[in-house]
């Protein structure tokens, strides 16, 4: 599994962030739009997104997709959130366990978020 996961960072990765950041270069603080990559080793079947300054988890992000372990998707914010940039995630998998980070990961200073079993890196 993990050669999967780095050849597709090594292949998929840049081309997702050279889509993502071009656009959006002139203003670096309106970017929030992130890669998200599940390396959990676990199917995700429901990811909330969330301002870091709200109480609330909103609406599930992948909606009625899955999201199988070692792949990543592109998460898009709509643009009442441009300029939001701390974002919290709660992490729902297919076996009813779950995983929150609620310390307000700073979105717009990065361009991919890779979720770990436990821990999580931003790119």
């Amino acid at each position: 599994m993990r050669k999967i996961t780095r050849a597709f960072l090594t292949a998929v990765l840049p081309v997702v962030l050279l889509v993502c950041v071009l656009p959006q270069q002139a203003n670096p603080q309106s970017r929030a739009n992130f890669w998200f990559l599940n390396n959990t080793g676990k199917q995700l079947n429901n990811l909330y997104v969330s301002p870091h300054s709200q109480n609330s988890w909103g609406q599930d992000v992948l909606g009625r997709s899955a999201l199988p372990g070692g792949m990543g998707t592109l998460i898009v914010f709509p643009p009442a959130w441009r300029g939001v940039c701390h974002e919290d995630f709660k992490l729902v998998f297919s076996d009813g366990s779950s995983e929150t980070y609620t310390q307000g990961i700073d979105v717009c200073q990065l361009h991919a978020l890779q979720f770990n079993a436990d821990t999580v890196e931003g790119f």
